[in-house]
């Protein structure tokens, strides 16, 4: 297994992505083969369980966008099965401390790092070598800890820096709701709490992304160090087009 996310982590090079929450395998198919670096299936805020999250995962293996999965939870199963049907990378809701981190480390590797039962049912029915798939997915799938409580945020070092842990994502909204500003996420305490992960993140020497942003902020993101920059959502560029075509029209 080679995972092209983290080897562009590695060299720092900025990676964007796209967020796909719509159980749709059309939406899957055209946005895997356009030019992302990856694409986010979320699991979480969404209707994708295992069994249509399997098939999305098995129409993006024909483009060349990385596979990743927003799991519901630090779980053991959630994770275990996001990986047996094709997630390349994880990312991991609400983990606010460095035990937190440790136990998603452990349920994304194969002993003796972590306790993933082995069952890799993607590689079976793509054909892949299962031998090297096992030899391989500790070091290639992608683990994201997602910041998004104040808590997290007072623990930052700790969970980023625990082996085992690629990279960070900040969620702006409710990370905006745990500072005591639901809704606003443009409030200063807000964004200076952001400007201080990132920085403190560049410190560490861990990548930092960040969720769906329009344009505009996802410049401002790249110029401040973030190098996984998710700049759309399926719904948010579907709604695009059609309001851009409404407006033409008066609309």
């Amino acid at each position: 297994m080679r995972n092209p996310v983290k080897e562009k982590l590695r060299r720092g090079e900025v990676t964007l992505g796209v967020a796909v929450g719509t159980p749709c395998l059309d939406l899957v198919e055209m946005l895997s083969r356009m030019n992302f670096d990856w694409i986010w299936f979320d699991a979480e805020h969404g209707p994708l369980n295992t069994e249509i999250l399997q098939a999305m995962l098995q129409v993006g293996r024909g483009g060349q966008a990385t596979s990743i999965v927003r799991v519901p939870w630090n779980d053991l199963v959630h994770i275990k099965k996001a990986l047996d049907v094709g997630a390349q990378g994880l990312i991991i809701p609400w983990v606010n401390t460095r035990e937190q981190a440790e136990m998603a480390v452990r349920a994304a590797k194969y002993p003796p790092e972590g306790i993933r039962g082995i069952g890799p049912r993607w590689v079976a029915t793509a054909g892949e070598d299962t031998a090297e798939y096992l030899r391989t997915a500790n070091d290639e799938v992608l683990i994201i800890v997602q910041i998004e409580t104040r808590e997290a945020v007072n623990n930052l070092e700790a969970i980023i820096t625990t082996p085992g842990i690629d990279a960070f994502l900040i969620g702006p909204s409710d990370l905006a709701a745990s500072l005591g500003h639901l809704g606003d996420n443009a409030h200063p305490d807000v964004q200076a709490t952001i400007d201080d992960i990132i920085e403190r993140g560049k410190k560490a020497g861990v990548p930092g992304g960040f969720a769906t942003a329009p344009p505009a902020e996802c410049e401002k993101r790249i110029k401040q160090g973030f190098q996984l920059i998710t700049i759309g959502s399926d719904l948010g560029f579907i709604r695009q087009g059609a309001q851009a075509v409404l407006a033409h029209f008066g609309r």
